[in-house]
């Protein structure tokens, strides 16, 4: 299979004028990293073990327990008493989510196509912000029945067996009272309110804030909160404003309770998730929830009686929440109900 580029030059990518799976995999994969931002790394964590070979398939995540006590002042001649033992535990996640993809390219239109431009690149790209979209989306919608009833959206290959959800070990996440969100003070006063609660907690220092863009807004109209764009030598990943109090935030359309374009007036806007819309704040460790993608899978084929070229590819993934003490919830504040007035009478 070949896919020409620029001027109809040839992909050099693997063997000269050959399309290699594996290269195209990697690339999505980057991007989807890239372009994440509930699903990131910086969020998430992503490390797992065990081998993946289908769909429901296990795997393993790794975390340390505390095991280790303080044995008090040990005088001469004393017993320092029994040793303590250093614990790996690990927690079982079921990879049974995903996506996929199937277009057709025809060499002889990417042969034509203006110079500078690399369509399947460019397709890739695409691909990957779809997919981005959707493991963000899957990322919220594990955190809401979390916290809605502390069952375990990991439980389930679907939506349609909510019902079948089984208990959350660690129970449900914890839900602080809705604010003012045109308040920068109270939102501010919140933040630290919640690192407060994270300290007790004895949550790891690896932090960070996920809030909606009316709480972006509300913080950035702050003297109290570090604006990151004003540092140009700074590298900011997708969906970073800055930092408050050493914490860095980031911003997701996927919270808060916004009016969101019609996309049948603008149908070239990305249709928005709702799955976090009850939410304005979220703060968690990277231990709190785990996302994998074990396995992306592309593959080309000759559609019959075509001139085209088809690729098809599918990704496994799943995300779980894995320490649900490490988390906490600010919900959106309802807007207050607006009386209505009756009509003035007409003469």
């Amino acid at each position: 299979m070949v896919f020409y580029a620029d001027n109809g030059a040839r992909l050099t990518e693997g063997v000269k004028g050959t399309f290699t799976p594996e290269i195209w995999e990697a690339k999505l994969l980057q991007d989807l990293e890239e372009q994440t931002v509930f699903a990131s790394p910086r969020i998430c964590n992503t490390e797992y073990e065990g081998e993946f070979h289908k769909g429901g398939d296990t795997v393993r995540i790794p975390h340390f327990v505390d095991t280790v006590e303080d044995k008090g002042l040990v005088k001469a001649y004393g017993e320092i008493g029994s040793a303590d033992h250093a614990q790996l535990e690990y927690m079982r996640m079921t990879v049974q989510k995903g996506s996929s993809f199937h277009l057709e390219i025809d060499s002889l239109d990417q042969f034509f196509t203006q110079p500078g431009i690399d369509k399947f690149s460019n397709l890739i790209r695409q691909r990957a912000r779809k997919t981005a979209h959707a493991l963000d989306k899957l990322v919220a919608r594990t955190i809401n029945h979390a916290t809605a009833n502390g069952k375990d959206f990991n439980s389930v290959e679907d939506e349609s067996q909510a019902a079948q959800m089984k208990d959350l070990e660690g129970g449900p996440i914890d839900e602080f009272d809705a604010i003012d969100l045109a308040d920068p003070k109270a939102v501010y006063n919140t933040v630290v309110d919640l690192m407060e609660e994270l300290d007790v907690r004895s949550v790891p220092a690896e932090r960070w804030l996920m809030v909606s863009p009316k709480v972006r807004s509300s913080i950035l109209k702050s003297d109290m909160f570090i604006d990151a764009s004003k540092l140009g030598h700074a590298v900011i990943p997708n969906g970073n404003i800055g930092e408050i109090l050493g914490v860095p935030v980031y911003v997701t359309s996927a919270l808060g309770s916004h009016t969101r374009p019609d996309r049948k007036k603008h149908p070239l806007i990305n249709p928005a998730h709702t799955e976090g819309s009850g939410i304005d704040m979220v703060m968690g460790a990277t231990n709190a929830v785990s996302v994998v993608t074990p396995m992306a899978q592309m593959d080309t084929y000759k559609p019959e009686k075509k001139f085209t070229d088809a690729v098809k590819s599918r990704l496994y993934y799943d995300a779980k929440v894995m320490r649900p003490e490490q988390m906490l919830i600010v919900a959106s504040k309802p807007k207050p109900e607006v009386p209505k007035t009756k009509a003035a009478k007409t003469a």
